[in-house]
């Protein structure tokens, strides 16, 4: 038996919650450095207020190899900390989003042909209602066309986990795409109008608003959301964004399952088995012990960080009758 179980049926969520992970770490990281830097300057500009700059650039950089100049001034002196917080969480936003984006047109690429794929990378990252033209748009569309020509095998193997997994919110998307609009309007905001309150962002605040009134419990934690006006500078709280980046986690684990069952989806599953198979002699002869034989399976779908199947016999068949082994 395999001893990891992979919680995504798409190799591309699989790398997104990798690099989730390993961007947190790295911003949390950053983060500390800059608070620590930040404060000892200041607690030494105190205490030796007669030292010009360079000096104390100096006393914390003496011997350091920088790829690029730090204001120390600016940086740690004229500049408080809630202002280095709303660039970090700036960081976050501009990497979340990027992450959801790249991640949807990736997987709907997968899934749609191609004059479907780019259309549905945009409706998953609506919540399910009308454009401005009365258009019905949103989620459901993605997931309708997917399911219009489903694997049964795909479904009968592997669905149910993935669908049972501890981040799918598939009873929460409208709520969390809700959610996903009022940041990614904030996102749209710092690259098209200077980052300030627009009326889409203050609809999308409203809205999102609502749902927590209604749905106080979405995710564990507290959401603030400053109230701002129209003109005003977007105020980002950093404990909303890490909250965001579990918004997106959600919607990247709800959809990983509920676009798997595509028959395309199949295909894909069998191409990577075919590709492996061809890569390995050691893949191409299987024992004829039957315990053995499933132990080889495993490892097959293990290697390809395929999710634990309900059947490994039926696998087998199903290998079998597609021509991978």
């Amino acid at each position: 038996m395999p001893t990891q179980k992979p919680s995504f049926f798409f190799f591309a969520s699989q790398s997104v919650d990798d690099h989730l992970g390993k961007t947190s770490s790295f911003i949390w990281a950053s983060y500390a450095g800059l608070r620590e830097l930040w404060w000892q300057v200041r607690g030494f500009k105190e205490n030796f207020p007669h030292l010009h700059i360079s000096d104390i650039e100096k006393k914390f950089f003496s011997g350091l190899p920088l790829p690029g100049g730090i204001d120390l001034k600016n940086i740690c002196i004229d500049t408080d900390w809630t202002a280095h917080e709303l660039e970090f969480s700036k960081w976050l936003l501009f990497d979340s989003c990027t992450i959801y984006e790249t991640w949807a047109e990736k997987v709907c690429s997968l899934v749609f042909n191609t004059n479907q794929a780019n259309k549905c990378a945009k409706h998953i990252q609506f919540p399910n209602g009308f454009d401005t033209r009365g258009r019905a748009n949103g989620f459901n569309l993605a997931i309708q066309l997917a399911n219009q020509n489903k694997s049964n095998f795909v479904v009968t193997q592997f669905f149910g986990s993935l669908s049972n997994g501890k981040f799918n919110k598939w009873h929460q998307v409208q709520e969390l795409l809700i959610g996903y609009r009022y940041f990614k309007e904030c996102r749209n905001s710092y690259i098209h109008s200077d980052g300030k309150i627009t009326i889409d962002i203050l609809n999308a605040h409203t809205n999102f608003k609502q749902v927590l009134i209604m749905n106080p419990n979405l995710l564990r934690g507290s959401f603030v959301l400053p109230s701002n006006s129209i003109g005003e500078k977007i105020q980002l709280e950093i404990k909303d964004i890490i909250l965001f980046t579990k918004i997106i986690k959600a919607l990247i684990a709800t959809f990983d399952a509920a676009l798997c069952v595509s028959i395309n989806c199949e295909s894909l599953l069998a191409s990577r088995l075919s590709s492996l198979v061809t890569s390995n002699i050691k893949w191409q002869n299987l024992p004829t012990d039957r315990l053995k034989r499933e132990q080889r399976i495993h490892r097959m779908l293990s290697t390809l960080k395929i999710p634990e199947p309900v059947n490994i016999t039926q696998v087998e068949n199903w290998m079998i009758a597609k021509g991978i082994i």
